[in-house]
């Protein structure tokens, strides 16, 4: 698969449709090259259709094998600059939890913010280094010292243990930021999917002295119970055209709250996770963060895919934050569905996406 036009991102950076989503905005941006509603982007589509022709032919139960042989990611080195990467261990509750670091070539020896990167994968598939690109190239556009978590997974390690894997990698961080060239009154969380819950759960769980100035949350899961219906959940709410109807809907499995939906999905992901503590633990603040007291949470950038199930649970938790007084910006991108992320450098969405974050803390961090 080809990399992305860079005049493509550049297009979708500069579309700015403003939505209401009933109580707050919602920032819209465009599919660059397509201007029918309902579609996919073309690349997601080509990517998504070629999964799903073989998925069909070969359906599978849920399984944790199953899942972590088909959570892959094709991202591409977009840099245009030398990274100098590094990689330090730490042990946790006899766990060892590797960090891999991303940083300017020409920067390595300057004293820099730092961002933490949680990869997703249901907390149960995927590994950091599937995600090194992205994370170079924050480095790379934000000028900053990008830290790449690999959490151990459920079921072999259940909640909170990648919870407090990723505690203790910002514990090291925060605490050895002068040897690890950390300016530590700038340090920021970014995760996608699962990764994103990690990330909410480890800042409302921090009980560290590093205070978390900004979360940028990919398509977050924020509500692994999804059957409270404490928000509408309809397919109505998608625009999907007759032709990729079939396609777009399956992309739409994850967090279905209407009641009708794979909500069993979500409940196998909760049951691993949790070590099958499902009843104990899926109101939990740390496990569904939309049952916790937001009011102490940094300016949040919430990024969401048009196709995809967990949408609505986003979009609530941004109206949540904003009745919590938190400071936070959602913007949505049309045509891409879920893990959009894991084509980074292919669907141009990703690349505007993180682009958009590193504006944000541009202005956060004054920098």
């Amino acid at each position: 698969m080809d990399s992305c036009d860079f005049e493509l991102v550049k297009k979708i950076m500069a579309s700015e449709e403003v939505i209401s989503n009933g109580e707050g905005e919602i920032i819209v941006k465009a599919v660059p090259d397509n201007d029918k509603t309902g579609m996919m982007d073309k690349r997601e589509f080509f990517i998504r259709s070629a999964i799903y022709a073989f998925q069909k032919s070969a359906p599978m139960k849920f399984s944790i094998e199953g899942m972590r042989q088909t959570t892959k990611t094709y991202c591409k080195d977009m840099c245009s600059k030398p990274i100098a990467e590094d990689s330090f261990d730490i042990d946790v509750k006899g766990r060892s939890v590797k960090v891999f670091s991303y940083v300017l070539d020409d920067r390595k020896d300057e004293t820099l913010p730092a961002m933490i990167y949680v990869h997703g994968g249901s907390f149960m598939a995927s590994k950091a280094e599937y995600y090194k690109e992205p994370c170079r190239y924050v480095a790379e556009n934000l000028g900053v010292r990008v830290f790449n978590v690999d959490y151990s997974l459920a079921p072999e390690n259940i909640y909170p243990a990648a919870i407090e894997d990723v505690l203790a990698a910002l514990e090291k961080i925060y605490a050895d930021s002068t040897s690890l060239g950390v300016d530590k009154e700038h340090i920021g969380f970014f995760g996608d999917s699962a990764g994103a819950n990690l990330v909410l759960a480890a800042i409302l769980d921090n009980k560290t002295e590093a205070k978390i100035t900004y979360a940028g949350l990919f398509y977050p899961c924020v509500d692994l119970y999804s059957r409270d219906r404490r928000y509408d959940w309809d397919i109505s709410m998608y625009d999907i055209c007759e032709e990729q109807k079939e396609l777009i809907t399956s992309r739409l499995q994850l967090g279905r709250a209407d009641g009708n939906g794979n909500n069993d999905l979500m409940a196998n992901i909760l049951f691993a996770y949790s070590g099958g503590r499902y009843e104990e633990v899926k109101c939990n603040p740390d496990v569904s963060p939309i049952y916790a007291d937001l009011s102490g949470m940094p300016y949040t950038g919430i990024f969401t895919a048009e196709y995809d199930g967990l949408r609505i649970q986003s979009e609530y938790y941004s109206r949540l934050l904003d009745k919590a007084g938190i400071p936070n910006k959602h913007i949505r991108y049309r045509g891409v569905s879920h893990a959009f992320l894991d084509y980074f450098g292919i669907v141009p969405q990703a690349q505007a996406a993180l682009l958009e974050m590193c504006d944000q803390l541009r202005k956060v961090w004054g920098i």
